[in-house]
C-alpha cells in the first residue's frame, strides 16, 4: 500500500502551485489539515513533510473540530496555523460552512490564517464561490501529488 501511495504522490503532473509566493510560512511553522478522509489526510501530511520538513501539522477530521481549535486558541497566536488546507466536501459541516463561520472570527485569527481549499469538485459554481471568498488564497485539485504543495 505505501509503495503505491509513494508512486501516486510522485506523479509527474505539476499544477505549479507554490505556497511561498503568498509568504504564509515565514511567520509561523504550523499548518492545519481539515479533512474527514484519513487517506487524504495521510497524503496531504506526507506531501507537506516531503516538501517542508519543519513545522507542526495539525490534523482535524471535521470542520467543526477545526473551528473549535481556532476558537480555543484565538488568544494564543503561536498556536494558530498560518495555513489551513480545507477539504470542501465533508459530512455535517462542509468547507463552505467552515468559511461562513470563519468570517465571524476575530480579525487577528482571520488575518493570521490563510486558507487553501483542496477539492475534487469540478462544479463551476463551487469553484467560483471559493475563488470569490476573500479568505481563500488558492484552490488545489485532488488528487494531490508530490508537487501540489511545494513549500
Amino acid at each position: 500500500m505505501m509503495r503505491n501511495l509513494v508512486m501516486f504522490i510522485n506523479s509527474p503532473i505539476i499544477y505549479g502551485f507554490n505556497i511561498t509566493e503568498f509568504g504564509v510560512m515565514e511567520c509561523k511553522n504550523k499548518v492545519m489539515i481539515v479533512d474527514d478522509n484519513p487517506i487524504d489526510q495521510l497524503i496531504t501530511e506526507y506531501i507537506l513533510k516531503l516538501n517542508h520538513k519543519k513545522g507542526d501539522i495539525i490534523i482535524t477530521t471535521s470542520a467543526k473540530e477545526a473551528l473549535d481549535y481556532l476558537a480555543s486558541n484565538a488568544n494564543v497566536p503561536e498556536a494558530l496555523p498560518s495555513l489551513i488546507f480545507l477539504d470542501l466536501d465533508m459530512p455535517v459541516m462542509n468547507g463552505f460552512d467552515f468559511l461562513q463561520q470563519f468570517k465571524e472570527y476575530a480579525e487577528e485569527v482571520k488575518q493570521g490564517c490563510r486558507i487553501v481549499v483542496i477539492t475534487a469538485s469540478d462544479v463551476i459554481a463551487d469553484i467560483e464561490k471559493m475563488k470569490s471568498d476573500p479568505h481563500v488564497i488558492k484552490l488545489i485539485a485532488k488528487p494531490l501529488h508530490r508537487y501540489s504543495l511545494v513549500l
